[in-house]
């Protein structure tokens, strides 16, 4: 008996190779059978023509690894004798019933695998009017058909051979195999019942002698069984034409038993009156069913029924999610930029019922993975992607590649972009950003830069967006170049960085537009004092910098910072290399809005739901516009209803108002000159001079937090006037609501996405170790402009230059000569720019 797989896939696991997909087609053939028999037989068994298809065949073959392990190999049958080995498997391993074979069916005209040969063998038969007929007419028996009706049913259509007195094809439902009856029992040996899509196998037959018979004819049905009663569908779960219900509803409940048992859902259309068509509710899947109410009998008889599901069946715990992985994939293939929003809309006026948005992300990051999972060709696609969001949505772009010596293909180095949407947004925030890396996963080392704005909810507000290959001085420099280039030239910005010595690097570059008065640099809290934990490993001291850098009061951080002297004047020194209004909110005269320390997690929420999967850099940028769009929808939608509502500010500055009105009662107020006030707790015997008119506190709450303090809003009870006046217009739910206002705008299809102007052909960045000299060999004489001339020429005959980098042919150089040839480079250059046009 063989077990022969198609349409499905070859698969490796822990006892070797084994086959996954469709259910195998079980042939019977003779022990002695020769390859070209068994080849030929089977080209009219999956309804192939010969002159058009070719199949391979490879079997499944136990290979001894100890006396008792068995190892599955992949064994090409190629002829007579691989084909014996194959079939004398059983008998040399009893424990093995049955010899497996997989076949891969290629189209001869191109030599790639036709999707169609590779189908259900119901649609090769099916679709090939040389091979339908229509029934003969009713039998003496009295039993009822219909000439309308093509006979298909089981794994396939139920065929008769080219003649039935040699019997070299025939189903289980004959009743003795090569004898052309059409009554008798059925060899339930051969009958395999498939706990998936609750069918029963078909088991053709090639033991019979075929010699003279031509294989390759044309294949035509026979009559169909007579009909019978729903009742005997009970026995075997077996849905076939000529089988009749009593209705549509009982033949409707017989096909969803069907489809729960083998995992699988389909709908049900009336298409004329009386008359039924079932379908399975996944596109790619060609199973259907027909039925009609007869008027011979009254009943529903089943006419057709293109059987089994091209579909895989689908666990329970995870159906909703990958039905629709497999539903959208058509939709994301042609338009990748579809919002989950659009998607669910879709799915329900298809289907009826709307999808969770959870699941409908979940599916849709499931399809961009896969449709867009190739790091190499990822590079390539970038470019276009990008174009396409410039020329729909104004995107702001600017790259970096290392050009290789033909300057139509470079290798990618980095890559920023701003949308258009997010820098409108940001002229309604407070001028404060905060920049900050991350580490992508994947096959090439990549980090993700992000500068984020903050918007009146105190919520993190992504600005620009930066993959580069490294973090270095020069791509900082890069990074804050075209952050003051493309996304703002506001003065008095306030930006928050890690203390990293590259970082301050370029800031502190004559020319810089990150100093003052264009900008305030300041540092992460939190950063500083773990960089002092590195150096010192005490933690006392690590507490001590933190509270001096925390308090806004003056003499406090002056007392932290003697503590720290007196238990280590090493760490005071370090600490004094940098300015204290960089790191002290004591001393930051209200520029940071009191933001001391940057929440990495917080920062990169809005790229949460892929960051961790390590996607290629194509599918990161989609994934990443599908999150702002996602992001500014909810923005926008939440601050109208506020609006709407009759709030004016910001929930979390209405809530610190509350509470400091509710503490502000048992203050004592004192007018002071200049419009001064002092104000004085008896009890904590502390005074305070508020200044309303130039927003001022000695507390320094005042000027940090932007809008009144504790002291500030006692005089404002005390004079009967409005303190929200004072607040920041930075809080207002307006500026909210003018943060989220701009709207994305469509994408187009793949198919239209435009060329990227004077970007050339993107490969991945070429990482390579250092060069084969770890020690420059001052004794080594140079090699001289035509030595090097000759193994530049010599080296461009080996290499692809279209794909190869000026580092590696630097690298190559290097070795040969065992001298670093970098000091030349220019010259080198040079030289391979005149070899390439000689």
């Amino acid at each position: 008996m063989l077990l022969c797989y198609t349409n499905g896939c070859i698969k490796y696991g822990p006892d070797g190779v084994y086959y996954e997909g469709s259910c195998p087609k079980k042939i019977r053939v003779k022990c002695k059978t020769e390859f070209n028999t068994l080849l030929n037989g089977l080209y009219p068994i999956f309804g192939l023509a010969k002159e058009r298809s070719k199949i391979e065949i490879f079997g499944r073959y136990p290979a001894v690894v100890s006396p008792d392990l068995l190892m599955y190999v992949h064994f090409p049958v190629v002829d007579d004798s691989s084909l014996e080995t194959m079939l004398e498997v059983p008998s040399n391993h009893p424990s093995i019933k049955n010899v497996e074979l997989y076949l891969e069916v290629k189209s001869i005209s191109d030599g790639v695998i036709d999707p169609a040969a590779c189908s259900s063998p119901l649609e090769n038969l099916g679709s090939s009017l040389k091979r339908q007929r229509t029934q003969q007419p009713q039998e003496a028996t009295g039993c009822v058909t219909h000439p309308s009706v093509k006979l298909e049913r089981g794994n396939g259509l139920e065929v008769q051979g080219v003649g039935n007195s040699n019997g070299w094809i025939e189903t289980e439902a004959d009743a003795a195999l090569g004898n052309g009856s059409t009554h008798g029992d059925v060899d339930r040996e051969m009958t395999n019942k498939n706990s998936g899509s609750g069918r029963v196998e078909q088991v053709l037959d090639l033991t019979a002698n075929n010699s003279n018979a031509d294989l390759n004819k044309d294949v035509e049905p026979r009559a169909s069984n007579p009909w019978s009663l729903s009742s005997l569908w009970v026995d075997d779960h077996e849905l076939r034409v000529g089988l009749c219900f009593k209705d549509r509803d009982e033949l409707k409940k017989a096909v969803d038993w069907c489809s729960i048992r083998g995992r699988q859902k389909c709908v049900v259309r009336e298409t004329e009156k009386d008359k039924y068509t079932f379908e399975c509710i996944r596109w790619k899947c060609k199973w259907s069913l027909q039925a009609a109410r007869m008027e011979e009998h009254g009943l529903v008889e089943i006419t057709k029924c293109h059987s089994p599901h091209t579909c895989c069946p689908i666990g329970p715990d995870n159906f909703d999610v990958e039905f629709a992985a497999e539903e959208v994939e058509c939709l994301i293939r042609v338009q990748p930029t579809l919002t989950i929003e659009e998607l669910r809309n879709w799915w329900f006026q298809k289907f009826g019922d709307m999808l969770a948005t959870s699941e409908m992300q979940a599916a849709k990051l499931k399809v961009i993975k896969k449709v867009f999972g190739d790091w190499d060709q990822s590079f390539r696609v970038l470019p276009k992607l990008m174009a396409a969001f410039h020329s729909s949505n104004g995107l702001l772009v600017d790259w970096q590649y290392d050009l290789f010596p033909n300057p139509e293909f470079a290798s990618f180095r980095g890559v920023f972009w701003a949308f258009q949407q997010s820098i409108e947004g940001f002229r309604h925030c407070r001028p404060l950003i905060i920049v900050d890396t991350k580490d992508l996963n994947g096959k090439y080392p990549m980090k993700l830069m992000i500068a984020s704005g903050v918007e009146a909810d105190d919520c993190y507000f992504p600005l620009a967006f930066a993959i580069s290959t490294e973090v270095s001085s020069d791509s900082w420099r890069w990074f804050l170049n075209e952050i003051r280039e493309k996304v703002t030239q506001r003065k008095d910005i306030c930006l928050i960085s890690i203390p990293h010595p590259d970082i301050l690097a370029v800031i502190n570059e004559p020319g810089s537009r990150w100093q003052e008065p264009w900008a305030y640099h300041r540092f992460c809290l939190k950063s500083l004092c773990s960089q002092f934990h590195d150096v010192f490993q005490d933690d006392y001291l690590k507490k001590l910098v933190d509270e001096a850098g925390s308090t806004n009061q003056k003499e406090e951080f002056d007392s932290y910072m003697k503590d720290i002297e007196k238990k280590n004047s090493v760490a005071r020194k370090w600490l004094d290399q940098f300015p204290r209004n960089q790191w002290a909110l004591a001393h930051d005269n209200g520029r940071r809005y009191r933001f001391m320390a940057i929440d990495t997690e917080d920062v990169f929420e809005i790229c949460e739901s892929f960051q961790s999967l390590g996607l290629p850099v194509t599918a990161t940028v989609l994934l990443l516009f599908d999150e702002m769009r996602l992001f500014f929808s909810t923005g926008l939608s939440d601050s109208s209803g506020r609006i709407n509502r009759g709030d004016m500010y910001t929930k979390p500055v209405m809530d610190k108002l509350e509470e400091l009105m509710t503490d502000s009662i048992t203050h004592v107020i004192m007018p002071l000159e200049k419009g001064a006030f002092q104000v004085t707790e008896p009890l904590e015997n502390d005074e305070s001079i508020v200044r309303l008119n130039e927003c001022t506190c000695t507390c320094e709450k005042f000027q940090s937090k932007k809008f009144p303090c504790l002291h500030a809003l006692a005089v404002c009870e005390k004079l009967k006037i409005n303190p929200l006046q004072y607040v920041d217009d930075c809080y207002t739910l307006d500026r909210l609501h003018k943060t989220y206002a701009a709207t994305f705008s469509p994408v187009p299809e793949v198919s239209a996405w435009p060329e990227a102007s004077g970007v050339p052909t993107l490969f991945p960045p070429v990482i390579l170790p250092p060069p084969d000299v770890s020690v420059n060999d001052k004794t080594k004489e140079p090699p001289s402009d035509d030595e090097l001339r000759k193994a530049v020429a010599n080296i461009l005959k080996v290499v692809d230059i279209k794909t190869t980098a000026f580092a590696d042919i630097l690298k190559r150089l290097a070795g040969k000569f065992e001298i670093d040839l970098t000091p030349r480079k220019s010259s080198i250059k040079a030289m391979i720019q005149k070899e390439l046009s000689s």
